[in-house]
């Protein structure tokens, strides 16, 4: 690593880092993976009843629940 950087911008790199990756697998599940396959996918994250699941208590982890699932879907709607 060349630079030095804060916590803050090397948060704002991991978490960029973390999105090329899933980008990555996204697009390599898209082109395996049979839309069964993907419509489990997003079924299983909608089976978390945050009621009692440990997620429900961590609003940041809740929300990143909602946004995978808005991700798969929007990645693999049929069209």
């Amino acid at each position: 690593m060349s630079d030095m950087l804060s916590n803050d911008q090397e948060l704002v790199s991991d978490l960029v880092a973390c999105q090329l990756v899933i980008k990555q697998i996204l697009d390599v599940i898209d082109v395996i993976a049979p839309t069964e396959v993907r419509d489990k996918m997003a079924n299983q994250l909608k089976s978390i009843d945050f009621s009692t699941h440990p997620a429900g208590a961590d609003p940041i982890t809740k929300r990143a629940i909602e946004k995978a699932i808005a991700l798969i879907e929007m990645k693999f709607s049929r069209e």
